[in-house]
């Protein structure tokens, strides 16, 4: 059994079930592995998107103003705004509705076809505009109520541990951000993700960090490792279809009945 520190966009992807990392994540999350994160993890998920956790400010997991209720919130803008486009179709059927639902919600190529399986499954070839309303409604909310669901699932599952404040990790906090953002002096969220899992690294808790964030922290982890002597795996490498008990795909409405 292995030990991982978990970036927050591998909390993200488990938590609802249109990301691309869906199924990925799920794998991990099955595994007998011990899975940790740190300060800045929290915060970005629960508390604030912006400039991580400040000294003194509680770290809630009852908060949703991070990445959570962003992504909320994105859920409610873009059915609003399937629905608006929907209304001045006169060609309503599975294939015209999946494609608008894929445009607006910004679906990744990797799970196109599960919003495809739920329509072509939901609506009839002549369906009404009602009826596609009706399967919206009843696919968006099956996505906040698995949220909800999944978040306390990551709460009880993620070992959080908060960096020392003991430890001087300035000098590698700001040669990450230097790498990553190409700035020593400004605030770096992968920098500090990265520091807190360097304090775990030094308490002996975990060597690799999982992230799903291939534009900055993979693409520099020849840079990155040397300094925090961690391994960076990506979480597409490390875990597509690597267990064959749990390697069926999960359909994006799984639990509708």
């Amino acid at each position: 059994m292995a030990s991982y520190y978990v970036d927050t966009n591998v909390l993200v992807g488990y938590t609802f079930l249109h990301n691309r990392w869906q199924d990925h994540t799920r794998r991990l999350m099955a595994s007998e592995n011990t899975l940790y994160a740190g300060d800045t993890v929290l915060y970005e998920y629960c508390v604030n998107v912006g400039y991580g956790p400040r000294d003194g400010e509680p770290l809630d997991w009852s908060q949703e103003d991070g990445v959570i209720g962003k992504e909320k919130r994105k859920l409610r803008k873009r059915k609003r705004f399937t629905y608006l486009e929907l209304k001045t179709r006169d060609d309503l059927n599975p294939e015209t509705v999946s494609k608008i639902f894929i445009e607006k919600f910004d679906v990744e190529e990797q799970i196109e076809h599960k919003a495809k399986e739920y329509f072509e499954k939901e609506l009839d070839q002549d369906c009404t505009l009602d009826d596609v309303e009706s399967s919206l409604n009843k696919l968006i909310n099956r996505i906040n109520s698995t949220a909800i669901d999944r978040k306390d699932e990551v709460r009880k599952r993620i070992k959080i541990r908060r960096r020392r404040k003991e430890k001087d990790y300035t000098t590698p906090c700001s040669q990450m951000s230097r790498i990553i953002d190409g700035e020593e002096d400004e605030y770096s969220p992968d920098a500090e993700v990265l520091t807190d899992a360097m304090d775990l690294k030094d308490r002996f808790l975990i060597d690799t960090v999982v992230t799903g964030d291939k534009g900055d922290m993979i693409y520099n982890k020849n840079k990155i490792e040397p300094i925090t002597r961690l391994n960076l795996v990506y979480l597409k490498n490390k875990f597509a279809n690597e267990d064959p008990e749990i390697d069926e795909e999960i359909p994006i409405d799984q639990d509708l009945a």
